[in-house]
């Protein structure tokens, strides 16, 4: 089983239409990416499943007008999402996108996406001004757990003081997962911290203390300076230090599809690794690919999740 454990799929997003900064080289600035298209990507490339999350233009309010773009520059979502899913049950593992407590019944509306399939949610924590230990929050992050979902935390565009440091943010994840029984957890962009730099220490010691804890690893460090070198050596040596400083067991492959449509094409991010991470064995490149990712996924499946039939019927 191979898996892709980051994608998204959206109208458009970034337009480059009404945003002279905003290159239509990266087609995702003007081209529709739909479900369908991800999946013949995923049968060229020989992918079987991907987590698949969604996000609205609320969600990413903070990152895009930092970058200089608006809400209306973004279209995409859970409804969008989920019609995806129901097209082809059988390939993805969907997660959505949690919003802020203090202006949604977040319980609520985490019970709704598992009762639609579901299987976890993504947490941008400095896009919604979270401080992940404060009651509203471990309330959410409890109930998460107790439907034996899965988390994705993604420090992306940490801006101090206008959110937490990094290292605030680490030392509230570890007092989360300390306190908060069997939330199944992962990382994405390996924790947003470049393992070549004395930072990528804080990610090694929080997964050190955590053995169930998991890094998926597109953009790792939240970083590309690969450019469109092809193998991406820069992409290779980071996923080969995290290897030496987390352990291969708890890396999972991921792309970010279809944000990076302007650097590679999508069987390029999983032909990097098989073809040319020598650092990898057979076997340990089997659990980088996928098995790692089924083990996440897997190791608290929810029995309230619905059949793969019931989402079709849902979706017809």
């Amino acid at each position: 089983m191979v898996i892709d454990t980051e994608t998204h799929i959206m109208y458009f997003a970034r337009n480059s239409r009404t945003n002279t900064h905003s290159s239509r080289v990266n087609h995702l600035t003007w081209h529709e990416h739909d479900a369908d298209l991800l999946v013949q990507e995923m049968n060229v490339a020989g992918v079987d499943r991907a987590f698949l999350i969604s996000y609205d233009a609320e969600d990413t309010r903070w990152s895009a007008e930092h970058l200089g773009f608006a809400m209306e520059d973004f279209a995409g979502g859970r409804k969008y999402t989920l019609q995806g899913v129901r097209q082809f049950p059988d390939r993805f593992y969907w997660f959505n996108t949690l919003k802020s407590p203090a202006r949604y019944d977040v319980c609520s509306q985490v019970d709704r996406d598992l009762a639609d399939g579901a299987v976890g949610f993504k947490l941008f924590p400095a896009y919604v001004g979270a401080t992940l230990t404060d009651d509203a929050w471990l309330t959410v992050l409890k109930h998460i757990a107790q439907k034996r979902a899965h988390l994705l935390i993604s420090l992306e565009t940490l801006r101090p003081p206008e959110s937490h440091s990094l290292a605030q943010y680490v030392e509230q994840i570890h007092a989360v997962a300390s306190s908060v029984a069997n939330l199944s957890l992962a990382l994405l962009h390996a924790g947003c911290v470049d393992p070549l730099t004395e930072d990528g220490r804080l990610i090694a010691q929080l997964c050190a203390a955590h053995p169930n804890m998991y890094l998926s690893t597109a953009m790792p460090g939240a970083i590309w300076d690969d450019g469109v070198e092809y193998p991406f050596r820069r992409l290779l040596s980071r996923v080969e230090r995290l290897c030496t400083t987390v352990g291969p067991e708890r890396l999972m492959w991921a792309t970010d599809w279809p944000w990076f449509g302007d650097c590679f094409v999508y069987k390029q991010g999983i032909d990097c690794f098989r073809n040319h991470a020598s650092f990898l064995t057979p076997d340990l490149m089997r659990g980088f690919l996928g098995g790692n990712a089924e083990r996440f996924v897997g190791r608290f499946a929810s029995a309230e999740q619905p059949s793969q039939e019931s989402l079709r019927m849902k979706g017809t």
